[in-house]
């Protein structure tokens, strides 16, 4: 009896290392600027020994880093090939991929490709045309209301929604950023109209992006309606894209949005389904 209550005992204090080695991942994974050990281990509702000894498995496992001069910590990329990998094994990736590279070839620019994961864009591929690389960083978070990829996420979903989602986040980054919450929800009422989202020097000068969802289709024997399950954009500087070639790329974002929600398979429709959640984090252009 009394090996089995140790057994048990161990076995408990097991998986209360398990949540809270998930929920820092969880919690670093939804901050921008990093998180000190003090915060962590607060928020753990622990003392910094314990969260420190979760913290350094970590880091050796290469699922987070710490900052040199910050000391802050930061999810690594290993958390995110987690969920490539998933992906790759769904084929949905290898799927995509040729679309993607088709679409680079005729626009000659970045093209990008997001999914919807609990209900937030996240970035999984790129495919670089053949003009001049355009440097992205695609761990970079980006403010919905700034940019493509953020403003055609935005349209999919009801203007109540949209305010709670920016509310104090309308930052102006450019002098060309929306600031305000009327002047976004009149945006996005024309996106929702021509399905396509402009980002024009609104998140860095220089730079342009045009945007459109991904819509499953509608499946008429079960009644079940088209969702939104992703993002195509094609990025330029407008140094030389001129508005003549985001006219054309309008056409070419959406005719591979539709190719791409016409194959997409049903399983990962549903699991890249928007949810009920509110706060967006992960890249956005």
């Amino acid at each position: 009896m009394a090996k089995k209550a140790e057994e048990s005992g161990e076995l408990g204090l097991s998986l209360v290392t398990v949540r809270r080695t998930l929920a820092v991942i969880e919690m670093l994974a939804d901050s921008d600027a990093g998180m000190s050990l003090s915060d962590i281990a607060r928020r753990l509702d622990v003392n910094k020994n314990i969260a420190l000894r979760i913290l350094m498995t970590l880091e050796e496992e290469n699922y987070l880093y710490r900052h040199v001069e910050s000391k802050f910590y930061f999810v690594g990329f290993k958390v995110s090939n987690l969920g490539l990998r998933v992906l790759s094994r769904n084929r949905l990736l290898g799927q995509c991929q040729p679309v993607l590279r088709q679409l680079a070839d005729d626009c000659g620019e970045l093209v990008l490709f997001s999914v919807l994961d609990q209900g937030e864009p996240r970035w999984v591929m790129a495919a670089v045309g053949r003009r001049q690389r355009l440097q992205v960083d695609p761990v970079t978070p980006m403010a919905p209301h700034a940019t493509a990829t953020g403003k055609a996420w935005l349209s999919t979903l009801p203007d109540d929604q949209v305010a709670r989602i920016v509310d104090g986040r309308l930052e102006a980054l450019t002098p060309y950023t929306v600031t305000t919450l009327e002047a976004l929800l009149a945006q996005l009422a024309e996106i929702r109209r021509s399905g396509l989202a402009l980002s024009n020097q609104e998140n860095e000068a220089g730079i342009a992006a045009i945007a459109t969802p991904i819509w499953t289709a509608a499946d008429a024997a079960e009644a079940k309606a088209r969702r939104c399950v992703g993002f195509v954009s094609i990025t330029a500087p407008i140094s030389r894209a001129t508005p003549e070639d985001f006219n054309r790329f309008g056409g070419l974002v959406r005719d591979c949005a539709a190719r791409l929600g016409d194959a997409w398979p049903l399983p990962e429709a549903e699991s890249f389904a928007p949810s009920q959640s509110l706060m967006p984090h992960g890249l956005i252009v």
